[in-house]
């Protein structure tokens, strides 16, 4: 894949505010709003990096038709379900609370949303969502990737009203109301390649973005600024060319590796301790944390996802070799 600092940069601060929005909350006896619109904010930006860079993927993919799909939705199931299976299997097993296997086989299979049942761990609320809009992904895809961007900007409106229905008829659609978030994204993705603004914008436009949102939001209620800031960050993405900085960079691109196992995996070590050893000296409480939060997430990502990954890629090129020599392709 083409090195691109800029969006490791935007994914290392999505998984740094998830992270400190849980941490700071530590020994205070109400939620802060500022550290709840930080969590959510590290979320809506995650959900423009995934749907910008899958976007980016189908476009590299060599193939069309139904191939594209399958391609895509194997990619997917390899990357997503691997290491949050192993994170739900080890909260199952290993806490004391009555979960049941209905709840269970919901949290596995990452359809809380639609079932309404307990979260097994609360970063898993957003899961549901992604893997329920990469079903709409290769579609998207496939209708704007040779059509004007203005039509992409049009359906981003449109996206509006259609965010509105799951308040009005079921939350169980509520992937609908982050439509326009991932849309932003999508528009980054077909505007990609008009880079005219000088790098240092970047994190400039990204920390007056960011600081709007946490600051001024009214992030419990108004879903309206959630929308608005993944609108701007995917205007502004492909403008900028990529930092030049290589201690920025090389930090951003350790943190983006690891990201996805430092967002499973942060609430349940904080759980564990400062809930379950609650007893401990506060050195060794922080001292543990610290030294798990770095130790899981670099064990997750080499024993389990990129394997995976590695193996999605193997059997979904069989399939598809299969599948051509079936055709006579």
């Amino acid at each position: 894949m083409t090195n691109k600092p800029n969006l490791d940069l935007l994914r290392a601060v999505a998984v740094l505010f998830v992270l400190f929005s849980h941490v700071l909350r530590i020994g205070q006896p109400q939620q802060s709003p500022i550290l709840y619109a930080m969590g959510q904010l590290g979320v809506m930006i995650f959900f423009v990096h995934t749907s910008l860079v899958l976007m980016q993927s189908l476009e590299r993919q060599q193939v069309s038709g139904s191939a594209l799909f399958k391609r895509f939705y194997i990619q997917r199931i390899f990357r997503i379900y691997p290491l949050s299976i192993t994170l739900v299997l080890g909260i199952f097993f290993l806490t004391d609370q009555q979960w049941t296997y209905y709840e269970l086989f919901t949290n596995l299979t990452l359809t809380q949303n639609l079932t309404y049942t307990r979260l097994m761990s609360d970063p898993l609320w957003s899961l549901p969502l992604e893997v329920q809009m990469y079903f709409m992904l290769p579609f998207l895809f496939v209708f704007f990737r040779h059509r004007p961007v203005k039509w992409l900007l049009a359906f981003w409106v449109l996206s509006l009203p259609i965010a509105m229905l799951p308040q009005w008829l079921s939350p169980r659609m509520g992937v609908l109301s982050y439509l326009p978030c991932f849309l932003g994204g999508v528009i980054a993705w077909r505007l990609q390649g008009r880079e005219r603004l000088p790098a240092w914008v970047w994190p400039l436009a990204l920390a007056v973005a960011s600081a709007a949102y946490i600051l001024f939001a009214d992030t419990r209620s108004n879903l309206y600024a959630r929308w608005s800031v993944c609108l701007v960050l995917g205007l502004v993405i492909p403008w900028v060319h990529q930092l030049g900085r290589p201690v920025l960079n090389h930090a951003s691109k350790i943190i983006a590796k690891y990201s996805y196992g430092i967002y499973l995996f942060n609430y349940p070590l904080l759980a564990l301790c400062f809930d379950t050893l609650a007893g401990w000296p506060p050195v060794l409480q922080w001292s543990l944390f610290w030294v798990l939060m770095v130790a899981l997430p670099c064990l997750g990502y080499h024993l389990i996802e990129h394997p995976m990954i590695k193996l999605g890629a193997t059997w979904r090129e069989r399939k598809t070799v299969a599948a051509s020599q079936l055709t006579g392709a």
